[in-house]
């Protein structure tokens, strides 16, 4: 079985599954890691909406290139176009 790293801690589940899919496209599994139950009611009082998205340890480095790659892109807007 293999270790998991973490590779970035996020604000909330949204981005976390938007990073999580981009990161599973590039080949790379993706776990989650949060305090957080479940709920239909978003937490974000004093870091309780924190998310960390780890990924295995021999992946790491990929992960670090592709999540450089997505951030330098930015997020699509509304229209689709990035912003």
């Amino acid at each position: 079985m293999s270790e998991w790293e973490v590779l970035t801690t996020e604000i909330g589940e949204p981005r976390a599954q938007l990073l999580a899919g981009f990161l599973r496209g590039e080949g790379i599994p993706v776990h989650f890691r949060t305090h957080v139950p479940p709920s239909v009611y978003p937490l974000t009082v004093d870091g309780l909406a924190e998310v960390q998205i780890l990924v295995p340890a021999q992946d790491l480095a990929r992960a670090r290139e592709a999540l450089a790659a997505f951030e330098q892109r930015g997020e699509p807007d509304r229209e689709g176009s990035a912003a």
